[in-house]
Order: C-alpha cells, then structure tokens, then sequence
C-alpha cells in the first residue's frame, strides 16, 4: 500500500502574511496573503483564502499533517487556536516580544516557573525574539516549540510547530540553495531589541546552527527614516528611498561616522534604546527636530493607501509634498550609503568568521536584503563567492522558512534540490478557461507591438514568490526610449517620477551590457551597466540597473520572446515591472490581470496563451 506523503503548511502572520506548502519534504507552492485579499501587506490570515491556496494544489486542509508558525497572533487567525501539547488548560492566545504581561501569561499564577520551564505554557526564551540566550547549551537549542493546533470547523488536532523568526529566515535561504555549507546573514526592521532583528548562521547538509548575533540594527533605522522623511511607510516605501538616493550626495559628517553609527546596539556610544537612537540619529542627518508639532500625518488624516502602515503617525518632519526635495534627497543618499558601507562591513566579519568552513558561500535573508544596492556591494566586496536568496526574503518568506526548518531540523529528512523556476513561481495556477475574446498569443507579433512603444500586460502560469516581477506577472516594454520611464511611472505605475524599471535581460547576453560576472535571477541585484544609452528607460539617474538574468529553462516562453525582440530590435532586453498600480498588491488571477488592463494605459494583454489587443 502506497504510503501517503507528509504534508507540512507553514504560516505566517503580521505584515506580508503568507502561506506555504511543502509535500514529501518539499517546499512545492508559496504566496503571500496579500494576492489574494487585494490588500497591500495583509496581515490576516483568512481561512477562506487558505483553502483556495491549497485547492491550487489539489490540497485540503484535512489532509494537513502538521502546521508550522515564524510568527503566532490570535487577532490574525480568529479561526484558529494553538496550544501546548502538555496541557490544554492554557490557549497561546498571542504572544508579545517584549510585553512581559501579554495575554499568553497574564492569567498564570506562577509565571517566572512557567517561562523557565522547558515546556510552559508560553513560549520558551529560546525561540523567543528578543531574549538573550541566558545560558549556553540556549544557543544551540533546536530553536523550535511543540504545539496543538486546533482549525474551527475541522475536527482534528494537527501536530503544530513553532519556529523562531529569523531562524525561518535563515532556513528559506540556506535550504532552497544548492551550498552544502554556508555562512547565513538575516537582518530585519523589528525594532528593540538586537535579537529580534538580526543574525548570523551557519548552515551543513540539512543542519542550521545559530553562530552568534551581530547586533546589526540599522534595518530599524532605514524603515523609520523612510516615514520621517515624507516618503512613506517603511513597510512598503523603503525600496522608494533606495531610488530616490541616486539623486542625493554623501556628507562628509556620514562619511566619517557610518562605523560608529552603524554599530552594534550593545556597544553604541550614544544611546542603546531603539526609539530615541533612531531620533537622535536623524537629528545628525538632517538638522531637524524629529517632531514637528504637527498632530497627525497628514496622509493618515487623509486616508491615502498605505496610511494604515505608518508606525511614527506623531511626527512629520519633512512632508510627502517636500520629500522629493534637493535636502530628502542627500538625506537618502546618506541613509543609503550607510547601509551599503555596514552591510557589507558585517558580511565580511561573517566571511573572516567563517572561512574555514563556509566555502565561500553566503545565503542572505530578511527585509533589509531586499536592497539590491547593497547585495550587488556585499557580492563585489567581501571574500564570498557566490551568494544566495530566497526570493521572498522579506517576511513573507519565512512562512516556507519556518516549513523547512521542521523538515530539515525536527524530521532530519535531506535536503532537496530547487530550480530557480521552482522558487521563482510558487503560487496556484488559475483556471482561464473562461476569459472571452483572446486570440492566439503570437511572440512575433508582441515583439514588434514593443519594439514600437507597445506596452504588454504578461500574465502567465504561477505567481512569483516574493515582492518582484520574475517574468509571471509582468508589465513589459521596451528599454529604447527614455520617454517610457516618466510614461509608465505616470500613466501605468501611478507612481513616484524618480522610481526606475528593471531590465530583464538573457543571461548569457547579461556580460556585454551590465558589469557583473554572476546571474541574479530574482532581481535582487543592482548593477553598473555598460551602455546606458542604448536602454535609457531601463536604467537610473546613476546609471545602474536592478537586473534579473533569465535563462531558458527559467521561463522559456518569455526568453523566446526576448530573443523575438532582440531580433527586430537588436536589444536583448526588456523593461520588467511588477503588474500593479501604486497601492495594489500584484495581480493574482486571470480576472485581476484582465480587470489591470481594462483600466490602465496599456497596449495588449498576455495571459498563458492568449491575447488582447486594444484598439484593434
């Protein structure tokens, strides 16, 4: 009798809540919540929208085996209930990272007893975000807690399994690479405490082990200051500082302190509380008083997308009318360079850390590695070889990390091996059977369409894992003329003027055009181009370009239409940006594809093997 295979689901809750299954000890489908909710950065997790990730699958929620969490909130999963398997007395209601009075142990006589104990009914300091390892053997602790899981309407307890945040990190990264051994640098934006927001790992065969923490903290920084300086929300603006910083220049104050103000929290010469060293901080940067006396944003007074991400409503130093000034600007471009310079800095410590044993390999992980800036510095200037991402390396990744961890960890099943298309196209396939009016998709038609200023509407099979168009949901145009930049931000995008598009080039083409001798297959990399001028819209102010590198057994279809273009345009390359419009999350199905194209200033429309073209 064949044996069923093991089902792990692995959840996350917070910003970029997400969802991922693994099947036999492989992570085989992952999306955030946000596509399907249409709502920017989701934090619930319906149970709806769950069972419809793993229809996709031909999965139902009964046929589970055990669920996994990087993050637990009873307010984002109503429906659900994990608890301890020693005792059904006490439900984890939810669980605060530095709320020694949250509801998890509010209700208990004896709490210094239960959070020393190796299974109480909160959630032990091992995995616990921002706690020290107060002894030793903590650190090597298998960083994972047991639970019960409980899903209304189910009756069933699933086995359940808690994994700390950046161990989830760590574990999206290392297990989905082809290293048998790896040095692991995660870093966030979680605040506080260094803990909580930052790591450093190492990773053997299917073993992960903490090595120590780095302390790094400037993610924090880099969201906050994103806020104050009228750009927007960190949470989803932060990748609009990185652009904007082209525009600026670097003081010689920063120039001469990034070290000491990037430095440890632990060692910090000035202040080791988060919230006012990030205000003092500021100060040094821009001269401002980090409040200006006005209540209230006025973006969240006014209800504009994203206002529900602010996190400093109180203080408004520089509005959204002034943040596209000379003065936001050289603030920017400071930020940036400091997190470039102490990126690569702390890397290089893990490097000389490490080399005896990380082969020259470096898997990267969390929201501040969605700074292709610093990746592309972080692969030219330390002693790595090759370097690693997760596409979602943002939290909405951690839902497969904290999968994988189980697996790999707890089940000690080996590791398997992942093609970049199988990372890169992870969600559900949709039904488009019911779409009226399409032709047959013709690649030589399409190309000509773009060789003449045509902008397409690419929706095709999967849905990309993380925040970028990696070629499945895409808006593609041609990087020829230098109008299409300001015609796509403003008519198309609805976005910032100063935002630049990414190229998606043809790997083995990538060399004569771009200075980098490595392929990047997630966009995850900014590099210097060769010949700006032939593809002016694809490149920026400083003439780098964030570049995805596409082979054929990636996406075939799409690098067959690369190569159509090249041959009626002699550029092996396209523009490459995500299919949405400011505010939205990209699209997920066939009817959101179709209902984008309806409304937006664009030519055609691609989904799987049809086609739409306007005024035709």
């Amino acid at each position: 009798k064949h044996l069923r295979y093991m089902i792990v689901l692995g959840l996350h809750m917070g910003h970029d809540a997400s969802m991922a299954l693994a099947i036999d000890g492989k992570v085989i489908g992952t999306t955030s919540v946000e596509r399907f909710t249409r709502v920017k950065k989701d934090t619930q997790l319906s149970k709806p929208y769950l069972e419809l990730f793993l229809k996709g699958f031909n999965t139902k929620l009964e046929d589970v085996d055990v669920i996994t969490f990087s993050t637990w909130t009873k307010a984002c999963a109503p429906w659900m209930d994990i608890y301890s398997p020693l005792d059904v007395t006490y439900p984890l209601a939810q669980y605060g990272t530095w709320n020694s009075g949250s509801k998890i142990t509010n209700h208990l006589e004896d709490f210094a007893r239960v959070t020393h104990t190796p299974y109480g009914y909160t959630l032990p300091e091992m995995i616990h975000r921002t706690s020290i390892p107060f002894i030793s053997q903590d650190i090597n602790k298998d960083n994972g807690f047991r639970l019960n899981v409980r899903i209304e309407g189910i009756d069933k307890t699933f086995n359940g399994y808690f994994v700390d945040h950046h161990i989830s990190h760590a574990a999206s990264a290392f297990y989905t690479s082809d290293f048998e051994e790896s040095a692991i640098f995660t870093a966030d934006a979680s605040m506080h405490h260094a803990e909580a927001c930052s790591g450093f790992f190492i990773g053997q065969n299917n073993k992960i082990q903490q090595f120590r923490n780095p302390g790094y903290m400037f993610g924090n920084f880099y969201d906050v200051v994103t806020e104050l300086l009228g750009i927007g929300p960190g949470v989803t603006k932060a990748g609009s500082l990185m652009g904007l910083a082209a525009y600026g220049r670097i003081s010689k104050k920063v120039y001469d302190n990034w070290k000491e103000w990037t430095a440890p929290q632990s060692i910090r010469k000035y202040d080791k509380e988060e919230h006012r060293y990030i205000d003092w901080l500021f100060t040094q940067l821009s001269g401002r008083f980090p409040m200006a006396g006005r209540s209230q944003r006025s973006e969240i007074l006014n209800n504009a997308p994203d206002s529900s991400n602010f996190t400093r409503n109180w203080q408004e130093p520089f509005t959204n009318e002034e943040s596209t000034s000379q003065e936001v600007m050289d603030i920017a471009a400071n930020v940036q360079f400091m997190i470039e310079r102490s990126l690569v800095e702390y890397s290089q410590q893990l490097f000389e850390e490490t080399k005896d044993f990380n082969s020259g390999n470096l898997c990267l992980s969390g929201g501040t590695f969605l700074n292709c800036n610093a990746n592309y510095k972080i692969h030219t200037e330390t002693g790595f070889d090759r370097t690693h991402f997760f596409p979602a390396c943002g939290d909405d990744g951690t839902a497969a990390g904290s999968a994988l961890y189980y697996i790999h960890m707890y089940l000690d099943l080996p590791r398997q091996k992942y093609t970049t298309a199988e990372l890169a196209y992870t969600g559900a396939k949709w039904y488009d059977g019911h779409l009226e009016g399409g032709k047959q998709l013709d690649l030589d038609l399409i190309a000509k369409y773009l060789n003449d200023d045509k902008i397409v509407c690419w929706y095709d099979g999967a849905s990309e894992n993380g925040p970028r168009a990696l070629g499945h949901r895409s808006f593609l145009a041609s990087p020829k003329n230098n109008s299409m930049k300001d015609k796509m931000n403003a008519r198309v995008k609805f976005r910032e003027w100063y935002r630049p598009f990414a190229p998606i080039v043809l790997a083995e083409k990538a060399q004569d055009w771009f200075v980098m001798d490595f392929e990047t297959p997630y966009m995850l990399h900014t590099v210097p181009c060769k010949k700006p001028f032939d593809i002016p819209a694809a490149v920026h102010i400083d003439n780098s370009a964030r570049v995805q590198t596409l082979t054929k057994n990636h996406n075939e279809k799409l690098y067959t239409l690369i190569e159509r273009f090249e041959a009626v345009s002699g550029v092996p390359i396209l523009i490459n940006t995500s299919l949405n419009v400011k505010g939205e999350p990209i699209v997920e199905s066939p009817d959101d594809a179709m209902d984008l194209f309806k409304r937006s200033d664009v030519d055609i429309l691609v989904i799987n093997n049809q086609m739409w073209i306007k005024n035709e």
